[in-house]
């Protein structure tokens, strides 16, 4: 039992240890996502670069197209991640994760997931995201390994 619990403790303190080095440089990401869900435009273009770029399914976007996109409606948006690694370096950030975004209202709720990855750099002390991939998903085929969490 006492080697449980060390065990425990030591895995704690190494995740802890490992989320406070990477929380800062997924910020912007958490950042951007509660933008989109509040609809809020300037949020948006806060959390990125002048130089970012998206590639959505094919499609090379700059935060203007994205804007374009995000638009109020009848559905809210939760996010949920999963991180799948991350590689800090100075002040450039390499993050893989999973995305998962709960649409819902008062007539349906629909999932719908990404794999994406994004670049991330610091301009002036702070984070921001320079460019990110995202591939769709179907749901069912989200390996059952992945454990998300919800964007707070």
């Amino acid at each position: 039992m006492k080697i449980i619990r060390k065990l425990m403790l030591v895995l704690s303190l190494f995740s802890g240890a490992v989320s406070a080095q990477v929380a800062p440089a997924f910020e912007p990401v958490m950042a951007l996502f509660s933008a989109m869900s509040e609809v809020d435009h300037s949020g948006m273009r806060a959390a990125v670069t002048d130089k970012f770029e998206l590639l959505e399914n094919g499609d090379v976007w700059g935060i203007d197209e994205l804007i374009a996109v995000v638009t109020p409606s009848e559905y809210k948006r939760e996010s949920f991640f999963s991180l799948i690694s991350t590689d800090v370096r100075e002040d450039i950030a390499l993050i893989n994760y999973w995305n998962k975004a709960v649409f819902s209202s008062k007539k349906s709720t629909k999932n719908v997931t990404w794999l994406e990855s994004v670049v991330v750099v610091k301009e002036d002390g702070s984070w921001r995201l320079q460019q990110m991939h995202s591939t769709r998903v179907d749901p069912e085929k989200v390996p059952d390994s992945v454990a998300f969490t919800e964007m707070r």
